[in-house]
């Protein structure tokens, strides 16, 4: 009698687990299809540093985009490559391959996500697991967090205007600094680089990112 009691609960969870994935994927390739769409943009952009120890001024940059994963920064006098946030980072993901679970239900900014548990097929990448908060209802993700070999963990944040396609109106990346070093792959001409960066000491950093003037889906003559 235990057996069966066993054997039908792990069933039932194995079930459980089954639909969960099932669900998790389609809401990533709801989300998928829709970006798809995007053949190009292009965008002005305004970004800003917050970090303790560096010292650098907002400035205006323009990024253009076109399909699969083509990205250019412009901004003269200044390079400043924010990548974690800037380069739609869910895609890659969803387009290399994954395995993932749908977890439970979590308000982000306001919206009912579902919050999605990605584990990428590429175990010889940089990234090891990623959680996306994702709005099945209109396929537009509000936050994903990265655990990466390299850049540590970061976390960015994605909030909503109207722009074509939902493209986002702001993305915030927040990262923790340590030992004085960003994980996020910034660099840049700094003003200002203190001292107050120990060795040991932990503090917490961001990249604000603001999009306007977007032109969308624009034929080549």
């Amino acid at each position: 009698m235990k057996k069966v009691i066993l054997v039908s609960f792990l069933f039932l969870f194995l079930s459980q687990v089954n639909r969960a994935q099932d669900n998790g994927s389609e809401i990533l390739e709801a989300l998928k299809l829709k970006m798809e769409l995007v053949e190009n943009y292009s965008a002005d952009v305004n970004i800003k540093v917050d970090v303790v120890f560096i010292k650098i001024k907002e400035r205006s940059a323009k990024i253009s985009y076109t399909k699969p994963n083509q990205f250019d920064l412009k901004a003269d006098g200044f390079m400043l490559l924010p990548k974690k946030g800037m380069e739609m980072d869910y895609l890659s993901v969803i387009n290399e391959g994954y395995t993932c679970l749908l977890i439970k239900e979590e308000i982000v900014n306001g919206v009912t996500t579902s919050l999605i548990k990605v584990i990428p097929d590429n175990m010889e990448g940089d990234l090891i697991l990623a959680e996306m908060w994702i709005d099945p209802l209109k396929s537009t993700i509000h936050k994903m967090r990265s655990y990466s070999k390299k850049a540590g963990t970061y976390t960015i944040n994605i909030f909503y205007a109207d722009h074509p396609f939902d493209l986002p109106d702001s993305v915030v990346v927040e990262f923790e600094v340590k030992n004085g070093k960003i994980p996020v792959a910034i660099t840049g001409d700094f003003e200002a680089l203190d001292d107050v960066a120990k060795k040991d000491e932990k503090s917490s950093g961001k990249v604000i990112i603001k999009y306007s003037n977007y032109v969308v889906n624009l034929k080549e003559e």
